[in-house]
């Protein structure tokens, strides 16, 4: 990325920005966010750069909207690598660019992710402010697709709280606006959320509804989460991970720790290759779980291996 700020910035200087951002996402997909967040923060330096230079309106706002993009990213992978404060102050910065530029659907989705953050650590009800200012920032930005990225993640949130009623009706506005969506209007940060998403959002929801509200709901989260890891492409490994840490979880609360230990090796035999302190917090549920079934042989083998590798990490 050059540093000149005598020349006028131009649109292949934006496009570079948008190209190096789709390539560093694809590395965060498939590798974690431990292995690219350094990388990615560097390059948000350089590329802020950029700003100092002369150029048009137009060229400016798509400017802001590429920064904030690369910024959400640098939040992104943060988070992943297991560092909260930077990924916050990182959506901040994010969020600043994406009202800059105008542009409400970006902005929607900076607000998810750091929902996302509030979420991971437990804090459902800050979470839900997060989601909430995304889905009045996706309803000024006329998109269905954030819509349903954040309502089904406000119905995750509504399951931390052990509320089914308002999760299952978050579940079901979030298919109706995904209904909605035009396929060929999706955004590279929004690319991620196909039909196999909002599956395993569907069965993220009633595994945790299993958990703080009824062990009822374990049998719909493993037909859902079932399909879903069968349908991830490679590319996906992260999210095919969690899957399967989710779906091990719900097959021992619906009574089957052999199934159970079964999915769960398939996840702590590929940890190591992840560079992902999420995947690390995200196996605690299912290390809970085991630990309440220690009268079993092959639970407390499975909460015994859990324990090692978290301390590992």
């Amino acid at each position: 990325m050059r540093a000149d700020t005598d020349s006028r910035l131009g649109l292949d200087d934006v496009r570079q920005v948008e190209a190096d951002t789709s390539r560093f996402r694809a590395l965060d997909y498939r590798y974690g966010g431990g292995r690219c967040a350094d990388a990615v923060a560097a390059h948000r330096i350089s590329a802020s750069r950029l700003l100092a230079r002369d150029c048009g309106d137009s060229v400016r706002r798509r400017l802001c909207t590429a920064l904030a993009d690369l910024t959400n990213l640098v939040g992104w992978t943060a988070f992943d690598a297991g560092r909260a404060d930077l990924a916050h102050a990182a959506f901040d910065g994010a969020l600043s660019l994406a009202s800059a530029a105008e542009d409400d659907v970006l902005v929607s989705n900076i607000c998810y992710r750091k929902g996302r953050v509030f979420l991971h650590h437990g804090r459902s009800r800050a979470a839900l402010g997060a989601f909430r200012r995304g889905e009045r920032a996706a309803e000024s930005g006329g998109s269905p697709l954030m819509l349903s990225v954040l309502r089904a993640n406000m119905a995750w949130a509504y399951a931390h709280l052990g509320d089914s009623g308002q999760a299952i009706r978050r579940l079901s506005r979030a298919r109706a606006a995904f209904d909605a969506a035009d396929p060929a209007d999706v955004p590279p940060y929004a690319a991620f959320f196909g039909e196999t998403d909002l599956m395993a959002m569907a069965g993220t929801v009633h595994n945790e509804l299993a958990a703080t509200a009824d062990p009822s709901h374990a049998g719909a989260a493993i037909c859902e989460l079932t399909d879903v890891v069968a349908s991830y492409p490679r590319e996906m490994a992260r999210s095919k991970a969690f899957c399967l840490t989710m779906l091990a979880t719900s097959h021992l609360v619906d009574g089957d720790a052999d199934r159970s230990v079964e999915v769960a090796d398939s996840v702590l035999a590929g940890a190591a290759s992840l560079n992902s302190a999420r995947l690390t917090d995200r196996l605690r549920p299912l290390w809970a779980q085991a630990h309440l079934r220690r009268a079993n042989a092959d639970a407390r083998d499975l909460a015994d291996r859990i324990a090692d590798l978290r301390t590992a990490a």
